[in-house]
């Protein structure tokens, strides 16, 4: 249904206004002409010298720490040095006893291997003399025989050419030989490695066959292992799958008796709150009066209503139309809200997100209900009632209307989220009627965003009352203003007359109000303002649903898929007699009808528990046996997989195949080898036989053609045994003075003299640590000194910092008095009084106008000094050689008051 912008957004105007003002109080200062420095001196020049006597006591103490160290170090060094010198000595007498010793072994060496080159040249003489006397006797036997032994050149010849033919016969023969023997050693391999690789491949085939036939019965009997354990995985699946639909609907079950408990509760808690406050109070009773014409004009709509209409339309009904404006206008005048102060008193609860709580849509859904109905009633049609899924929809409206950020004012109703409330409740529709806040939330103009805000903070039911009241005023009386143009849908949506006539279904039986504000909902200058939901059900056990089914209607709303009428969810909600007498008996009857279905409730929440806990006990039974059966089926599995595959061996690797293998290995070994003994054979026996050939011709050419060469080859041979003889005896010689050398360049080794030479290491590395330890001393007395003397410098200077920054303008002096600056006034009850420091006259370069004298108690002295001044007096000061010490003096106050005032703009 359309909304109706100008018949129910009903707006206040609010005017703020305001002034804040402040006072200031101005300080003056009084000049004068006299200069004064002699007070101020004491003061400063106490200060110095402080810090002077302890720099002169520090410095007293360093020096004597100084020649206190230095006198250590000077015995310390002295004693090592004794020491030293000791050690030193003892190492020079070890030394020389050492050399003496080492002279005499070496002498004894020495002679002993003259000894032995001696012995070895005697023994080498006398070969050589032996040797000489055979060569020269062959020689003489030689030269006797010359006449056979000397040849001609063609009988050389002739020998040489016979002896390299005999040679040439005697290799060809012997290669021949060789090349058969590795033939025949490469034909024996062939045919062994043959029958080998013949051997293996037919073990090989053998492996393989007998391997996959005891696989395929391996894996046919995992397979059946498997196939049953399956089937008790699905047994067991089964078994889960139905214990977690129990589950499922006892949890369903528990949570519905439980969702029962809690309204039950809400209920009777808010039962008993009402009774209390009727009991309590007299409550202020608010009503819509209508005129008689009012009701008149809707019992005539009944009866002449068209077929499937919702509206009163001035187009359609001209003349009930005009009744009803006049009537209307009649109504709005007789119908004003009251005020309520025992309303005030209980505070309304919004939710974060700009809802109302549970507790509050009941009371303005009973509250909505209580205005509507006698006007029903009187026009003949069914009064609402309240359920809890009435309520629980109205709170499903305002939250769905808030996660969407609709904006009722520009867009109207949301209904696709009111279809889906609607289809999750399993009913036909979900019928609305919506009113703008009007007077529920407070209005307030926000100067930073210039827009009039609607405030929801703080509010009572007083106020929820005043709006509810307001908004079924501006839905009951949409036409009420002339020359509307209104056609009534959201009245007839109210008073329920839309039913009559009507072969469909429609939305108004049962009531449920919420309420919602915040992001997106803005209209006409102002953010923030929200707007009543007024949220109808078809109610599913009406008789005209009832008899709507029985005429073959198909639809959910009275269908088994209809929450809104299951259990708890159609538990009604009383609406409150206006009558106190009759309210309070009313709600003494809903406490105790109340409290009654409370304990049913929580005696059917603890039986759901009860039921919902065996059913979850057997679940997680059932699911560790599904478990156990999964785990099963996993490790039959794994077994499969690791049994099939350790059994898929390779037939390579299996003693039978390695065996002939290494039968295969050997053979190739044995040919390497033999043929390496071939080669090893025929080479040398060709090596022998060019040994003999060069040797056969060596000697035919060294045969003599005359007996000068005879002669001449003898003398050689006994020149070669001369120069032999030479090399020998050099070689003894040689070795003999290799080894004295080594003998001359040993050393002795003496342990204790490296003992000596550690310990004059250990007492120079003490000599070392004393010094620095001494040194370490020093420096700490000097840091020490260094940090007692900041902290008096500290102490004594602790304003000078915030002066010179200008962060202060006053200080006081080490003997009580306090010194302001030029410029600057203490509290109106006491009177500035300064002393003067040492150089007081400013050289800041200012002209004398900058400077300001400073008031003094009567009988002290005064002094001009700026800020610059002081600063430069400052760096006088003794240093620490800290750049961040602070002066002692600080001088002067400022004080000043400021005012600001607000005035809010008022906005119409």
């Amino acid at each position: 249904m359309p909304k109706q912008k100008n018949s129910h957004k009903i707006l206040k105007s609010v005017a703020l206004a305001g002034a804040l003002t402040a006072t200031g109080a101005v300080a003056t200062t009084a000049h004068a002409d006299t200069v004064a420095t002699s007070t101020a001196a004491t003061s400063a020049t106490t200060t110095d010298q402080q810090l002077a006597n302890m720099k002169s006591a520090h410095a007293a103490t360093e020096s004597s720490a100084a020649a206190s160290n230095a006198a250590a170090m000077n015995s310390a060094t002295t004693s090592a040095n004794s020491q030293i010198a000791d050690l030193n000595n003892q190492i020079q007498t070890r030394q020389a006893s050492d050399a003496a010793m080492q002279q005499a072994s070496q002498a004894s060496a020495i002679a002993s291997v003259n000894q032995a080159a001696t012995s070895a040249t005697d023994a080498e003489n006398a070969s050589y003399s032996q040797a000489v006397a055979s060569q020269t006797a062959a020689n003489n036997a030689a030269l006797k025989s010359a006449q056979a032994t000397i040849v001609t050149e063609q009988q050389k010849n002739q020998e040489t050419a016979q002896e390299n033919a005999d040679y040439q016969n005697q290799a060809g023969n012997l290669d021949s030989e060789h090349n058969a023997t590795l033939n025949q050693l490469d034909q024996a391999l062939k045919n062994n490695t043959d029958g080998t690789n013949f051997a293996i491949q037919k073990e090989i085939s053998r492996q393989k066959t007998d391997e996959q036939g005891a696989i395929d019965r391996a894996a046919k009997q995992f397979d059946s292992q498997i196939s049953a354990a399956d089937t008790e995985v699905g047994k067991a699946q089964q078994a889960v799958n139905a214990d977690q639909d129990v589950v499922n609907a006892k949890d369903a079950a528990n949570k519905a008796a439980n969702q029962a408990v809690s309204r039950a509760q809400d209920k009777l808690s808010g039962t008993q709150d009402a009774l209390k406050q009727a009991e309590a109070n007299q409550p202020v009773v608010n009503t819509i009066d209508t005129p008689a014409e009012y009701i008149n004009v809707w019992k005539d709509y009944l009866q002449t209503k068209k077929p499937g209409g919702w509206t009163l339309s001035k187009s359609d009904y001209p003349e009930l139309y005009t009744r009803l404006q006049k009537a209307e206008q009649e109504a709005v005048k007789q119908s004003n809200y009251q005020e309520d102060p025992a309303a005030k008193q209980v505070k309304v609860t919004l939710n974060p997100n700009g809802t109302l709580s549970r507790d509050d849509i009941i009371f303005a859904t009973q509250y909505a209900a209580s205005l509507i109905n006698p006007i029903r009633e009187a026009i003949g049609t069914t009064p609402y009632k309240i359920t809890n899924a009435s309520i629980d929809v109205a709170q499903e409206v305002e939250n769905g209307y808030r996660n969407d950020n609709w904006n009722t004012w520009d867009d109207g109703h949301d209904n696709n989220r009111l279809g889906q409330i609607a289809k999750n409740w399993g009913t036909s529709m979900v019928g609305e009627s919506w009113a703008g806040d009007g007077s529920f939330g407070k209005l307030r103009y926000d100067e930073n965003t210039r827009k009039w805000t609607h405030d929801y903070s703080n509010l009572s039911r007083n106020d929820l009352q005043r709006g509810i009241y307001n908004a079924v005023k501006a839905l009951l009386f949409e036409c009420e203003k002339e020359n509307s143009t209104s056609s009534n849908g959201h009245t007839t949506d109210l008073l329920g007359v839309r039913a009559a006539n009507s072969h469909g279904i429609v939305a108004g039986d049962i009531l449920g109000i919420g309420f919602d504000y915040g992001q997106g909902m803005e209209s006409s200058g102002q953010v923030n303002v929200g707007g009543f939901h007024f949220d109808s059900l078809v109610d599913g056990n009406s008789e005209r649903t009832k008899q709507m089914h029985a005429d073959g209607g198909v639809f959910k709303s009275g269908s088994s898929e209809d929450k809104t009428i299951q259990g708890s969810n159609y538990d009604q909600i009383a609406i409150p007699s206006a009558n106190k007498d009759d309210q309070i008996k009313q709600l003494q009857a809903a406490v105790a009808s109340d409290q009654q279905a409370l304990n049913d409730a929580k005696s059917k929440a603890s039986a759901t528990a009860s039921e919902l806990k065996s059913a979850q006990d057997k679940l997680a039974s059932d699911q560790a046996k599904l478990s156990q059966a999964q785990k099963r089926v996993t490790e039959l599995r794994t077994n499969k997989e690791n049994t099939l595959k350790a059994m898929a061996t390779d037939p390579m690797q299996s003693p039978q195949v390695k065996q002939l293998q290494a039968k295969l290995a050997q053979a190739r070994a044995d040919h390497d080898n033999d043929v390496k003994a071939e080669n090893t054979q025929y080479a040398a026996k060709a090596k022998d036989l060019k040994t003999k050939h060069e040797a056969k011709l060596a000697a035919i050419a060294a045969q003599p053609t005359s007996l000068a060469e005879l002669q001449s080859q003898l003398q050689a041979k006994l020149d070669t045994l001369k120069a032999q003889h030479e090399a020998k005896l050099k070689q003894i010689t040689d070795d003999a003075n290799a080894k004295i050398a080594a003998i001359k360049n040993q050393k002795v080794a003496d342990r204790q003299i490296d003992k000596l030479n550690a310990q004059i290491a250990q007492i120079k590395s003490d000599l070392a640590k004393k010094q620095q330890e001494l040194d370490n001393n020093y420096q700490a007395l000097k840091t020490k000194n260094q940090a007692e003397y900041d902290a008096l410098a500290k102490k004594l200077h602790e304003t000078d910092k915030a002066v010179v920054n200008g962060n202060s303008d006053k200080y006081v002096t080490s003997d009580g008095k306090t010194v302001v600056m030029a410029g600057g006034k203490t509290s109106s009850d006491s009177v500035a009084t300064t002393t003067s420091v040492k150089n007081a006259v400013a050289t800041s370069g200012k002209e004398t106008s900058d400077v300001t004298t400073v008031k003094v108690e009567p009988g002290t002295s005064s002094v001009e000094m700026t800020r610059e001044a002081y600063k430069a007096q400052q760096a006088k000061l003794p240093q620490t050689g800290n750049n961040n010490s602070t002066a002692l003096i600080a001088l002067g106050a400022i004080a000043s008051m400021f005012g600001f005032g607000l005035v809010a703009k008022k906005r119409y």
